[in-house]
């Protein structure tokens, strides 16, 4: 029972990114950050792909998800676009940033207007102080609405986002901890390659810990088997 029922959860996913800082296509003295390739475990992402991928809008301050929100829906009111945004952070270098993440933008003609439209629904931009930030890593953490259906035991399959799984894990690693076991799974894994990421989030009252997978091979056999090697590795 409840194996079709589609959810609609709140949770978080924390993930390394490279990063550049968005040049002559912001609104001016504002910081925006790229990342080009989101999912660096799948080599296949990026083909021919012109539009923006991930765009992060770096802020003054940090903001509610209310207030992400309620800016989000003015644009989508003013403008009828098709884009989501989130609440996060980026660790870089020493440094700290609050941002909204963007994305399923159409083009980077539509930044400018978002930020303004954040801007009049009371969200502040932070200035760029950064002026050569080319291809660095950086670590993010999201906050963001999950819609998802279950497929099997401890896997479930996103309903928004094309080619997003989740596996859910007994209990909660460190970023060391789980890039260690990632590392360890991709070295044994024969199939189709895929991107991980870790987060956890409520489901029914309960917080399962899980790792989000990218690819484009998301039977259930291929999950089950993805996650029977991440629990054996968590455990070894």
């Amino acid at each position: 029972m409840g194996k079709n029922r589609k959810d609609e959860v709140y949770g978080t996913l924390g993930k390394s990114e490279s990063l550049f800082v968005v040049q002559g296509k912001s609104r001016p003295g504002s910081l925006v950050f790229e990342s080009l390739a989101p999912f660096p475990g799948y080599y296949n992402y990026q083909e021919n792909n012109p539009k923006p991928v991930y765009l992060y809008v770096a802020l003054d301050h940090e903001y509610s998800v209310f207030d992400i929100e309620r800016a989000k829906l003015a644009v989508k009111k003013t403008y009828d676009w098709r884009f989501e945004a989130a609440k996060g952070k980026i660790d870089l270098f020493d440094k700290h940033f609050d941002v909204v993440r963007l994305r399923h933008l159409d083009s980077f003609d539509q930044l400018i207007a978002i930020q303004n439209e954040f801007m009049t629904a009371g969200i502040k931009l932070k200035m760029n102080t950064l002026t050569n930030v080319k291809n660095e890593k950086g670590f993010i953490q999201l906050l963001k609405i999950f819609n998802i259906i279950k497929l099997g035991k401890g896997i479930y399959i996103d309903t928004s986002e094309d080619y997003h799984a989740y596996l859910l894990l007994p209990h909660k690693l460190t970023q060391n901890e789980f890039d260690e076991a990632t590392l360890k799974v991709k070295y044994n894994w024969e199939l189709t390659g895929f991107d991980a990421a870790s987060g956890c989030f409520f489901i029914r009252g309960k917080l399962k810990e899980m790792v989000r997978i990218y690819s484009k091979n998301l039977t259930i056999e291929y999950l089950e088997a993805l996650r029977k090697l991440y629990l054996s590795k968590i455990k070894g």
